[in-house]
């Protein structure tokens, strides 16, 4: 190999390398809810469970914005963005949970830290295909089986395989809308 070669072997070798490093990717996340009529509203905590829409708008005095990280075995942590809210949470380090099958209450929600997962609450597996929010299964499968309620003027109850009282199915995505206007309903 001539010595021309090999010094632009040398001098590329640091640009392949860095090259073929996995992406980084971000410590913390929002999601937001797609659907029909809902054009991605933050999803928000209330009184323990999850919402979609303006927390303003909540008259849960805990209502706020959620901030995710990602803890272990796959479990969603979450934090109050409390930048553009008017209420002052009292919660925070809460885990996401999804009702598991024959629970009698399939709404979405949140255990303090201090609570532990048992059988009617999933609180591992949650992950992301592309940017869309999943639940991987025991058995490996992906889940996205978010539905919404319409609690009231654009706020949404979130549930778990659930339409029996009019739910809609909506799509959790970590992309905030490209319009502010479209997150309110």
């Amino acid at each position: 190999m001539s010595a021309l070669k090999l010094a632009l072997l040398a001098t590329a070798l640091p640009f392949l390398v860095l090259g073929a490093q996995k992406r980084a990717t971000s410590e913390t996340f929002q999601l937001y809810a797609y659907g029909e009529g809902i054009g991605g509203p933050t999803l928000f905590y209330a009184d323990g469970y999850a919402y979609v829409g303006d927390p303003n708008l909540s008259n849960s005095t805990d209502a706020a914005a959620v901030i995710f990280s990602t803890g272990t075995d796959r479990t969603w942590l979450g934090s109050p963005n409390t930048t553009n809210t008017t209420h002052t949470p009292s919660w925070s380090n809460v885990t996401m949970f999804v009702p598991a099958a024959g629970s009698s209450d399939m709404r979405v929600g949140f255990l303090d830290s201090g609570n532990s997962s048992d059988s009617t609450h999933i609180t591992t597996g949650f992950s992301f295909y592309g940017n869309t929010a999943i639940l991987i299964g025991t058995d490996g499968s992906l889940e996205t089986m978010w539905t919404a309620l319409e609690t009231g003027a654009g706020v949404y109850a979130l549930y778990w395989n659930e339409t029996a009282s009019g739910q809609v199915p909506v799509t959790l995505r970590r992309v905030a809308p490209s319009s502010p206007a479209s997150r309110r309903r």
